[in-house]
């Protein structure tokens, strides 16, 4: 007979985990199903083991900075990438382990099996087939590769693969530079190989800001190779592939390949659920359920396309699972509605670049009226004493009353400051509100003042300074 379950989830990712948990607190009859490798795509190929290399890179970066400070020494520096690269696999095997060990309590419920839809309800794992009552689909996602270039794939390296490499290669380029290709690129470039990175317009690390675009890009520039153009392949060797671009030409030994992540939709035969599918092969997803279509099918994570980023993935995951347990198990109505956290999105770049509440860009399709306020970082105390004194912040507010609705950073230690941005534009606070709090000196938060206060300055409030009021009512009682 076939098997039946409450609740099937395909996908062992960070979705599909997450959604695990929550059904797992409904029922006990259900499965989880992989044929992949397991271990999430963040511990396995993605934020950890990117930032491990990154840590490394910086440090050996850091040198630069010997002379100046004093510090002696008889030569420069050297890196044995075969032992960057064994370590990078060691903190990499370390985390995707303990995701993995994880999953010991509940072995008996996961199939390492691929499924396939045979219709809203059933699923073929090849050799079963199973019923679910509810189907989470959390399949994650798989990197992009134009078909031109698969002829030539021997010198391409995604991001799947790129932890693999035992040795660095001394020639590289990097097609793509949103967050994967600026982080890595900017790392490989640091530890000594000679890299070139191609984009397709000047916009890096998930800006939207035409203004931080054009900065960023003059920043990162001074710093390793950049080239905006299409790409052509030229020629190749035994070894080498020869790549042109805006009438010039490079060789090189590989090539990494950033060009973004499509969701892992390929196998799962999601026609039959009679829906339609767009042109990345997906069907219509309610963001706030993660509901497809009105069938008792959700998608969650990566797979998605909403939203690809772990704690998003997490959150989405959550709301799968929850919504498909209680369907499966209470036999409630509607699928409860989940409102999204602000956004928050991070480039663990040098400045990092981050993106918190609403981009520039999203700001502008609404016809939202905004004002901006803008730090500068070239003569901001804190940030020439660390030597990095390169950035620019623009915080968005609402004209009217100076609510923050967004924030785009290419700054120093922007990871941190993001997150104070995207808290208080959750809480859905002004400019004036958030200057009444605290900032040390000298920190380099404190920069974060000077935006706020422009913000404060042009938006339409009471002229008296917000940011003393605290202090003043304290003194009068």
């Amino acid at each position: 007979m076939m098997k039946e379950y409450d609740v099937a989830i395909i996908g062992a990712g960070s979705a599909g985990l997450t959604a695990r948990t929550e059904v797992a607190k409904l029922t006990d009859n259900y499965v989880v199903i992989d044929g992949g490798i397991l271990g999430t795509t963040c511990a396995r190929v993605g934020c950890m083991p990117s930032k491990a290399l990154i840590h490394v890179a910086d440090t050996f970066h850091k040198q630069q900075l010997f002379g100046p400070y004093g510090i002696q020494s008889s030569g420069p520096l050297t890196i044995d990438t075969r032992i960057v690269m064994a370590h990078v696999r060691g903190l990499r095997d370390r985390f995707a382990g303990g995701v993995v060990r994880g999953m010991d309590g509940w072995k008996d419920r996961f199939i390492p099996k691929k499924a396939r839809f045979l219709d809203a309800n059933t699923l073929d794992l090849g050799d079963e087939q199973i019923r679910a009552r509810q189907i989470v689909i959390a399949s994650g996602s798989k990197p992009f590769m134009p078909e031109a270039w698969k002829k030539f794939s021997r010198f391409f390296i995604d991001t799947d693969d790129f932890f693999e490499m035992d040795i660095l290669p001394r020639r590289m380029a990097v097609m793509g530079m949103g967050p994967i290709g600026l982080e890595l690129g900017q790392a490989l470039s640091r530890l000594g190989i000679e890299l070139t990175a191609f984009m397709r317009r000047k916009a890096m690390g998930g800006l939207s800001d035409p203004k931080l675009q054009s900065y960023a890009y003059d920043c990162f520039s001074k710093e390793m190779s950049l080239e905006i153009g299409s790409v052509e392949i030229q020629g190749e060797s035994d070894q080498e592939l020869t790549l042109g671009c805006n009438g010039k030409s490079w060789t090189v030994d590989r090539v990494l390949l950033a060009l973004g992540r499509r969701p892992e939709v390929r196998e799962l035969g999601l026609s039959i659920l009679g829906l339609n599918l767009d042109d990345r092969g997906l069907p219509p997803v309610d963001p706030a359920t993660m509901q497809v279509g009105d069938l008792p099918v959700f998608m969650a994570g990566d797979v998605n396309g909403l939203r690809p980023i772990l704690h998003e993935a997490a959150d989405q995951g959550r709301i799968a699972g929850f919504n498909a347990a209680s369907a499966a198990c209470a036999e409630s109505g509607k699928p409860g509605r989940f409102q999204q956290r602000a956004g928050l999105r991070i480039t663990f770049s040098s400045p990092n670049i981050c993106v918190a509440g609403i981009p520039h860009g999203d700001l502008i399709k609404a016809g939202i009226d905004f004002i901006t306020g803008e730090t500068r970082y070239e003569h901001q105390g804190r940030a020439m004493i660390m030597g990095q004194n390169k950035g620019r912040i623009h915080i968005y507010g609402s004209r009217e009353a100076g609510r923050l609705l967004g924030a785009e950073l290419v700054a120093p230690a922007g990871e941190h400051m993001a997150h104070l941005l995207a808290w208080a534009i959750a809480a859905g606070m002004s400019a004036d509100q958030v200057l009444s709090m605290p900032f040390y000196h000298p920190v380099l938060e404190e920069a974060l003042r000077t935006a706020l206060r422009a913000i404060a300055k042009q938006a339409h409030t009471p002229k008296s300074p917000f940011e003393f009021s605290r202090f003043e009512n304290a003194l009068t009682e």
